[in-house]
């Protein structure tokens, strides 16, 4: 994804707000005086990623009534979405999801991407 030029501009200017809102630099626990404005962009980054994943997860479309069972082919019933908590590339992150249940098998399905590994 490129990021567009509107958004590294509100990305600029919510740089600004935050470090103003932060007020000076604590590095009395820090490496050095770089080591702490990285360690809070870092943070902050971390934080917008798992908003961002939260958000943007529970955009999927609306799941179908019925889904294939990956197990038996049947179909599974609609039982609405879960939250699962998923290990992201910055962390722990709280995604909701499509929930299914197979009569055949008795069990819960999730059907995901194609590139979705459970």
């Amino acid at each position: 994804m490129a990021t567009t030029q509107g958004i590294k501009e509100r990305v600029a200017a919510f740089t600004r707000e935050l470090a103003e809102e932060l007020g000076e630099v604590d590095d009395s626990d820090a490496l050095s005086w770089l080591d702490a404005i990285e360690s809070q962009a870092v943070e902050i980054g971390d934080a917008i990623s798992v908003e961002l994943l939260r958000r943007r997860s529970s955009d999927r479309p609306v799941a179908e009534k019925e889904s294939t069972c990956p197990q038996c082919g049947q179909p599974g019933h609609d039982q609405g979405p879960r939250e699962r908590e998923l290990i992201g590339r910055r962390g722990p992150v709280t995604i909701r999801e499509p929930a299914y249940f197979c009569p055949c098998c008795r069990k819960a399905f999730f059907p995901g991407d194609p590139g979705d590994r459970r």
